[in-house]
């Protein structure tokens, strides 16, 4: 993530203090924790994990230059055992960079430090994504840092023109492209605004019990995706990976994809990556999740780790760091509202933007937001069995509203 020397730095306060500039140097070294997706945690990751973590501490150095920075590279699924570990031993991390979620898990435990920010600090940035890392208290689970929105990647050469509908998803695809769908439920959740089910599963997770228009809805949707499943050149994955493998490859023509995989691509498929919003619907837009990730605190820091934490941290936000990542990069958008992605001049941050609208106008966030881990494996695995015919889609619609908390019927 590349950061620019912001012109004044200055320190956000920790339970409530207030802003304090940098009056003296700081010394020491930051342990820092990066939790990835367990399927995506592989040698090309970490390399990237490195180069990441060397431009952000050469940045950082210009203005503390005796500060270092020592990075470890963890699954999110491996973090709570390992912290579990490590707090007890007095070894927990300084910071982690998390996705929201995994923040909110971690904070639950107790696993986390929870933190305050001065108004001054959070009212520079995204308010959805402040609300959703406060905390009844008033703490936050971690401070945003950026966002990483779902979009619609492809191979040039083969698509000339991207599908804006799912009816041209599967015209394109009845015509030969390749396209690769992913089960699990932040990178299937797209499909449910275009089919009309977002309501349904958001109303559900919100505890309502369902009713004959919930089940209608989403028997629609299942619907759906097992006509898309029978489709001769539509091949459904279980995770996001696979996808990014076979696009590289060749195999896969269209997938959905986590903005953060656009520099991994690239590095493939050079100018014939193309990249765009994903497709609308019958009912309406797209209806994708955008990853937020954050910057958690660990339990063990002393004042003086805390006092870099912080600072590092602020440095993060700052509008010339935000702004650089972006440009820089062009895989994540900024949260820091001071900084306008350059839509013009990017077709793949217009993309970026785009996806981040329709997750905006959508309420996807509570598949991530509002369940567990073991919710969302059981949601991928019924789905699987659906699609395996192991199961009816009578008892696959009755597995999802139990699954998403519409026992209850009426």
């Amino acid at each position: 993530m590349g950061l620019a020397i912001p012109l004044l730095a200055t320190l956000g306060g920790c339970q409530g203090q207030r802003l304090q500039p940098i009056l003296r140097p700081l010394e020491g070294t930051l342990y820092i924790a990066v939790g990835v997706s367990q399927e995506a945690l592989d040698t090309e990751l970490q390399k990237e994990v490195r180069e990441r973590t060397a431009l952000l501490q050469a940045s950082f150095r210009t203005l503390q230059p005796r500060v270092r920075l020592q990075v470890e590279t963890f699954t999110e699924e491996r973090l709570r055992n390992e912290l579990l570990v490590r707090n007890r031993t007095g070894l927990s991390p300084d910071l982690l960079l998390v996705n929201e979620s995994t923040a909110q898990e971690l904070a639950r435990e107790r696993l986390i430090s929870t933190v305050s920010f001065p108004a001054a600090v959070l009212d520079q940035l995204d308010a959805g994504s402040v609300l959703r890392v406060r905390r009844r208290d008033g703490t936050l689970t971690g401070l945003p840092l950026e966002l990483q929105p779902l979009v619609a990647c492809f191979d040039r050469r083969r698509v000339s023109r991207t599908p804006a509908t799912l009816s041209e998803l599967l015209a394109f695809s009845a015509k030969g492209m390749e396209v690769g769908l992913s089960l699990d439920a932040a990178s299937l959740a797209w499909t449910l605004g275009p089919l009309g089910a977002i309501d349904a599963v958001s109303d559900l997770l919100a505890g309502k019990p369902a009713t004959p228009a919930m089940r209608t809805s989403l028997d629609g949707w299942l619907q759906w995706l097992r006509a898309a499943d029978l489709q001769q050149h539509v091949t459904v994955y279980p995770t996001e990976p696979e996808l990014l493998k076979e696009l590289m490859v060749g195999s896969l023509d269209w997938i959905p994809c986590r903005s953060i995989n656009i520099t991994r691509l690239r590095s493939r498929l050079g100018k014939n990556l193309g990249v765009s919003p994903l497709p609308s619907g019958p009912f309406g837009a797209a209806s994708p999740i955008t990853r937020e990730r954050v910057l958690a605190f660990g339990v063990n820091s002393s004042p003086d780790q805390r006092q870099l934490a912080l600072a590092l941290a602020r440095f993060a936000i700052s509008p010339l760091h935000q702004r650089d990542m972006v440009l820089r990069n062009q895989y994540v958008l900024p949260v820091n509202r001071k900084v306008a992605p350059p839509v013009s001049s990017s077709s793949v941050v217009a993309a970026m933007v785009e996806g981040r609208k329709q997750s905006i106008q959508s309420s996807t966030l509570r598949l991530e937001g509002k369940t567990s881990k073991g919710q969302r494996d059981a949601w991928q695995a019924l789905l699987t069995r659906f699609l395996f015919d192991d199961l009816s889609q009578e008892d696959t619609l009755k597995g999802l509203i139990d699954l998403l908390g519409g026992e209850r019927s009426r």
